[in-house]
């Protein structure tokens, strides 16, 4: 008996994963549902009493650094230049090869650092 049951979980499985081999990246192109916002205060209650409602632990959860690039990125009425030199330094993080981070790490020095200094030559000439 144990063994028809899991012929049929089996089967059940491998109906499913065919299933969804049919329907393309379903789940990917679902929009992030926020909750409503009269459950807002009782959730920031709840996080706040548990010490969960900080920058750092909102911020290093992938769902926390999408909705804070997104907000960076979209909403924000000031510019954030500095999330592309985050995101620019993130990858360079990750790269093994020396030369590779040689490259990228003069390529950031330029974008970013360099730049700066430039728009800002007066304040270092004096």
């Amino acid at each position: 008996m144990a063994d028809l049951e899991a012929v049929l979980a089996d089967v059940s499985y491998l109906m499913a994963m065919e299933k969804s081999k049919c329907t393309p990246a379903a789940r990917a192109s679902k929009k992030i549902a926020l909750p409503d916002p009269s459950v807002r205060s009782v959730m920031i209650k709840y996080l706040e009493k548990t010490g969960e409602l900080t920058f750092n632990k909102i911020f290093n959860q992938r769902l926390g650094y999408l909705l804070f690039k997104e907000y960076c990125l979209n909403v924000s009425t000031e510019q954030v230049p500095q999330f592309s030199f985050y995101e620019e330094i993130k990858k360079f993080e990750k790269l093994d090869s020396l030369e590779d981070r040689k490259k990228k790490g003069r390529e950031i020095y330029d974008q970013f650092i360099m730049r700066e200094l430039l728009a800002n030559s007066d304040l270092y000439s004096k």
